[in-house]
């Protein structure tokens, strides 16, 4: 898992002290901006899909339908209740052992 999460970090790492060391002409600099602005866009793009779903409806402004409406079964209350304890047991027993280090120095000099 590790390894993965270092080789997602080394593909998408932008390593700026490393651009003038390596005597990139103009049109690379171009290319690599441009593939920049395009991966920025589509990243927009996935958190403005987030942004247009709609908002859950507000109970607060007609009060008198949640009154009239059914009341939850008991045994539904019981089954949210029974999950909702599953998931904190779950959850508790949840331990992360560090083997080594997540954070490492990609060649800096």
């Amino acid at each position: 898992m590790l390894s993965s999460i270092l080789a997602k970090t080394a593909i998408n790492i932008i390593d700026v002290s490393a651009a003038d060391s390596q005597g990139m002409e103009q049109h690379e600099y171009m290319d690599r901006a441009r593939q920049y602005s395009t991966r920025l866009a589509m990243l927009s793009n996935n958190l403005t899909h987030w942004k247009k779903l709609p908002l859950l409806p507000s109970l607060t402004n007609q009060p008198h339908q949640v009154l009239a409406s059914d009341p939850v079964p008991f045994a539904d209350l019981q089954q949210v209740s029974r999950i909702a304890a599953y998931a904190f047991s779950a959850l508790s027993q949840i331990h992360v052992d560090a083997k080594e280090e997540l954070v490492v120095q990609f060649g800096i000099p």
